[in-house]
């Protein structure tokens, strides 16, 4: 009876099997007392089918010790109630029981649960488990969670999971992490996420991976830090992409990585954004090979100026009469 059974010393509790704990009803299991509880060892504990785990109340699940929590098997701990999951002190749970939870199991836990995982045990987790997350949870991992996942962990997020992270978490993302993102991961991010991005942690493909809707919704001070590698790989239509303003705003480095083939697509109105300061006199020989005259006869006399002995010298016959014609 519950009687007899609260009368067990805690000695005699530790000495029952698994079959003898099994065999004590619902009542009789909750009814033992912390003491009596706290005697079960981690053999014990790990050997309960998950009927008889869950007839545990949340109290004494919560109460379970490290080494009772860490006798649960990965069956074990699946199969627990959300009720008695939501009670478990995760940080007594080991790294590795921590990485058998299941997506259900995960997407279970509790936002105070997610935020006491160590930066270890979030590091374990798989794509998928980090996916089953809720975005409350996910844009609760602190810093140090979020900094200790993975590239693979990153680059496995579903485009759902990845806009859940907050600007401020997608702005902290490492060089390594950032380079886990693949391009439709990229091209799938939020506006608001996307402007948070640093982009200078992103390689030149990535870069030149973006759509061209990506490109415009790039913010000036992002396009600004762009390096010669990123913006030499972008493609006409993506630098047709950038505003007037953006444009205007290059420095002569990134103007320097320009190639032929980038100018001879941009349109006219992008080519006269370039500035008569850091824009034209910076443009390279072999990107003054892709001016049309209609873009030459487009600048301003102060723009026609800025070109370089070295760049006129280079320049196509076509290409210096209508320089010409442009100074009168």
């Amino acid at each position: 009876t519950s009687t007899q059974v609260s009368e067990l010393t805690a000695t005699q509790v530790s000495v029952l099997t698994s079959s003898e704990i099994g065999a004590l009803t619902s009542t009789e299991l909750r009814g033992l007392s912390t003491t009596q509880a706290g005697a079960l060892t981690a053999a014990q504990v790990g050997g309960l089918t998950a009927t008889v785990l869950n007839n545990l109340s949340t109290t004494q699940v919560g109460a379970l010790t490290t080494a009772q929590v860490q006798g649960l098997t990965t069956s074990q701990l699946n199969s627990l109630s959300t009720a008695n999951l939501d009670a478990l002190d995760v940080t007594k749970l080991s790294t590795a029981q921590v990485a058998g939870l299941s997506t259900a199991s995960i997407g279970n836990l509790s936002t105070t649960q997610v935020s006491s995982l160590t930066a270890t045990e979030v590091g374990k987790l798989s794509a998928a488990q980090i996916g089953a997350l809720t975005s409350t949870e996910l844009r609760g991992l602190s810093t140090t969670q979020a900094g200790a996942l993975t590239a693979a962990q990153v680059g496995g997020l579903t485009s759902t999971a990845l806009n859940n992270l907050s600007t401020t978490q997608v702005a902290a993302l490492t060089s390594v992490q950032a380079q886990g993102l693949t391009t439709t991961q990229l091209n799938a991010l939020t506006t608001a996420n996307l402007d948070a991005i640093n982009v200078v942690r992103l390689t030149g493909n990535q870069i030149a991976g973006l759509t061209t809707t990506a490109i415009t919704n790039l913010t000036t001070t992002q396009v600004q830090v762009l390096n010669a590698t990123q913006i030499g790989g972008l493609s006409a239509a993506q630098i047709n992409a950038l505003s007037t303003t953006e444009i205007s705003t290059l420095t002569a480095t990134q103007v320097g990585a320009l190639t032929s083939g980038q100018v001879a697509g941009m349109t006219t109105t992008n080519f006269k954004a370039l500035t008569s300061t850091t824009g034209i006199p910076a443009l390279s020989v072999d990107a003054i090979a892709g001016l049309t005259t209609s873009d030459i006869s487009a600048l301003t006399t102060t723009q026609g100026h800025a070109f370089t002995n070295e760049q006129i010298y280079s320049m196509s016959i076509d290409q210096a009469s209508a320089l010409v014609t442009l100074l009168g």
